[in-house]
């Protein structure tokens, strides 16, 4: 079921829209679709993985004092 939306545009970009659709008011709705698809599945890639904590003090040597500065206690 589709839904309708209502947005305000500025004029240019407006202008720009009228000239290249004209009276195709199907197509200006098909391109607006694509073009917020478009933009939600650029939007939707996975984030970069931050470190952890885990991860972070796997990161120095068992027996070095920065591994135990890196949260063993000493």
């Amino acid at each position: 079921m589709s839904k309708n939306i209502t947005f305000s545009i500025d004029p240019d970009l407006y202008q720009h829209l009228e000239q290249r659709f004209k009276e195709d008011e199907q197509g200006l709705n098909q391109f607006i679709i694509d073009a917020i698809k478009n933009q939600l599945k650029a939007s939707n890639l996975p984030p970069e993985k931050e470190d952890d904590l885990e991860s972070y003090l796997q990161k120095g040597s068992s027996g070095s004092r920065t591994y135990g500065v890196k949260g063993q206690g000493w």
